[in-house]
């Protein structure tokens, strides 16, 4: 059996496609051990708040928010997080409010 022998004809060349090669595996493999802490980066965090006498959604968004986002959308999260409405609060009820 014959054997082929191979040469390196443009050294230019042949330094791209190593260079870009791992490259690709690098960032490739990045992003797959990566994948794992998107989540854990991304994961929100809720204080647990007891309603007092005279409470409002609002106000407890308003005091929660320090980075002074749209509040409207803060109570429909908690209306959300919690599974109540407006109606639904009451002194001494627990709730969850999340945390900016």
């Amino acid at each position: 059996m014959r054997k082929h022998s191979y040469r390196i004809t443009n050294p230019v060349r042949f330094f791209i496609f190593i260079l870009l090669s791992i490259m690709i595996i690098v960032f490739a493999g990045y992003s797959i051990i990566g994948a794992g802490n998107a989540e854990a980066a991304t994961a929100r965090k809720y204080a647990q708040v007891t309603i007092q006498e005279n409470d409002t959604l609002w106000d407890l968004a308003c005091s929660y928010n320090p980075e002074r986002l749209d509040i409207r959308d803060i109570v429909h999260e908690i209306y959300d997080i919690n599974d109540i409405s407006a109606d639904d609060i009451h002194p001494g009820d627990v709730v969850f409010i999340p945390v900016y």
